[in-house]
């Protein structure tokens, strides 16, 4: 592709956008429309510069050719698409429009108060609009038109039969006052508009349009933006239904196969403008304005937008899940190699209903401790301490032991106890459990070979060192193109910004966790002396 075909337009941007204040992002959307072929509509309230758009906009082509209208019930289709020809009424017969000046011979047209137009001009709009052809008579026009930019201060009323126009206008776009307070004030300082000096350029000519539009139809569309329209769709689809069982008065998110046809042409047209061979994730953010249908889903719809592109992000495009898959799998198989899965084992024998007996201790009595406080042990180890039961003659009790204890129960009274499988390990050291005289044996758990657990500690650290790689290379290259996208706001851009290196946190937190996965591996398999510190009552 043209890398200085954005510059082009970066700079046609610029001049289009002389003296306009606020609205620089309504104009490169207007223009991204009409290069792509496509209609936009600008949803807001009198006196906030919507018919503007519409006039920067014909000076972006060299035919300026243009046609703005104000919509009423009273408005007929003479008044758009030009007054019959009474001549050649009378002498051929024939009904046929005088178009010249009027909506089929203009580039840019601007319609205000579209929701107006009567049923007459709204059917002669669908095929203009959608198809680029006008019926005057007997003759079928190719219309020359490259943007339509629709007005209004209200959205098409329910129920008017108003549906197919309105979803034959695929970008739409809220219009509101000047918001910064700087713009404000430039603003109101400001002399007249006058139209800005386009140079010629600069400026798209016919020949050029046409080509422009086979270039963009070869733009390539890679599967990480396939995966974000699909879940996109998913998205709308498990809304619609849940408003369904919700029965509320909310409106459902219809979506046209039409529209999401003519929506993957805007993203390549965006691509394209900006001197790219393919859509990149940054593209993606146009989506919002061509999937809402009432303002309260605007918010919605601009969430469902963002959340896409961050799954897409992790799922496809970084294997960020497939990484979370492989640190909880092995979690799961280091816990179970010392851990019993069971909250109960009806092959331990109680004792007096209360206790667990654990066997070949060095001890001059019986040693036990609550069945209770078996249950709630894990591989982590908890301090329990050493308590002679004076009602029950030559027995010892493992006891829970908290801080509070420090100053009545001696140093070496004190011992770590972890799970086993009918067993405790005192101190690192495994004791049986007494068990029933006819308990099955527990089904056995694959243990995996020290060499298998070090392969899946090293593929783990492997695979998410490319992960991290891949993910510079795309906040690295995301960033560069999202920087100087054309058609993105400042807030659009700050999210993906923001949202790339929250995945790079993400890689950093798995890894830190593999790292003390790791950690506590070795140290849970280390080899211990086999010595009894001094006073040690079980050796």
């Amino acid at each position: 592709m043209d890398k200085n075909l954005r510059i082009r337009i970066g700079s046609l941007l610029e001049q289009l956008n002389e003296q306009v204040f606020g609205k620089e992002h309504i104009i490169a959307l207007a223009l991204l429309s009409a290069v792509a072929g496509e209609s936009i509509f600008l949803l807001g309230p009198p006196g906030v510069a919507k018919s503007m758009v519409a006039r920067r906009l014909k000076l972006a082509f060299r035919r300026r050719e243009a046609f703005e209208y104000l919509m009423s019930r009273f408005s007929t289709p003479d008044e758009i698409f030009g007054p019959v020809s009474i001549t050649k009424l009378k002498s051929e017969d024939t009904f046929e429009r005088m178009v010249d000046g009027y909506l089929p011979t203009a580039t840019v047209a601007f319609l205000d108060e579209i929701w107006k137009a009567g049923p007459a001009i709204q059917n002669a709009l669908l095929t203009i609009v959608n198809e680029k052809i006008y019926r005057n008579g007997t003759f079928t026009i190719k219309v020359p038109l490259k943007g339509l930019i629709a007005a209004s201060n209200e959205l098409p009323a329910v129920g008017q039969g108003l549906d197919a126009l309105w979803d034959r206008f695929l970008l739409r776009v809220l219009v509101a006052g000047v918001e910064d307070m700087s713009d404000f004030d430039r603003m109101i300082m400001a002399s007249e508009e006058t139209e800005p000096e386009v140079a010629p350029e600069l400026s798209i000519s016919d020949e050029e349009y046409v080509e422009w539009q086979r270039n963009i139809a070869t733009v390539k569309i890679p599967y990480a933006i396939l995966d974000v329209i699909h879940l996109l769709k998913e998205k709308i689809e498990d809304y619609n239904r849940q408003l369904q069982n919700d029965e509320g008065l909310l409106q459902p998110l219809y979506v046209s196969d039409r529209r999401w046809k003519k929506l993957v042409k805007i993203l390549r047209a965006s691509a394209y403008l900006n001197g790219e061979e393919e859509v990149h994730l940054s593209d993606c953010f146009l989506l919002t304005y061509g999937l809402w249908n009432e303002v309260s889903q605007r918010k919605l719809v601009e969430e469902m937008v963002q959340e896409a592109i961050s799954q897409s992000t992790q799922g496809y495009m970084l294997n960020l899940k497939q990484v979370d898959r492989e640190i909880k799998a092995l979690k799961n198989d280091l816990a179970s190699e010392v851990t019993l899965r069971e909250s109960q084992d009806p092959g331990l024998q109680l004792v007096d209903s209360y206790y667990y007996q654990i066997e070949k201790v060095r001890l001059s009595g019986k040693l036990l401790m609550f069945a209770s406080d078996y249950q709630a042990l894990d591989d982590t180890g908890k301090l329990f301490y050493l308590h002679k039961d004076k009602y029950k003659s030559q027995c010892y009790i493992l006891k829970k032991y908290d801080l509070s204890m420090r100053n009545k129960v001696p140093q070496n009274k004190i011992y770590s106890i972890k799970k086993g499988r009918r067993s405790v390990f005192i101190n690192n050291y495994e004791y049986p459990l007494l068990c029933t005289p006819d308990c099955m044996p527990l089904p056995a758990i694959e243990v995996r070979p020290e060499e298998d657990i070090n392969t899946r500690f090293s593929g783990i650290g492997n695979l998410i060192g490319r992960v991290e790689e891949d993910c510079k290379k795309l906040l690295d290259n995301e960033s560069r193109y999202c920087d100087r996208h054309l058609f993105l706001t400042e807030q659009e851009k700050r999210y993906l910004s923001a949202m790339l290196k929250h995945h790079q946190n993400d890689i950093l937190t798995y890894r830190n966790e593999l790292n003390e996965l790791n950690h506590a591996y070795r140290k849970e398999n280390k080899e211990y002396p086999d010595e009894r510190a001094e006073g040690d009552l079980f050796g």
